[in-house]
């Protein structure tokens, strides 16, 4: 789900989190417990 968000927003992971519905911070987070 990450993965794919991150691929749509081209890597642009403030674009990825908001189209998941999380801040950013929580997608680094997210990112770095999963090893993305």
């Amino acid at each position: 789900m990450i993965q794919r968000a991150l691929q749509e927003a081209d890597g642009n992971i403030t674009k990825a989190a908001k189209t998941l519905g999380i801040t950013r911070a929580t997608m680094y987070r997210k990112i770095k417990a999963y090893g993305i």
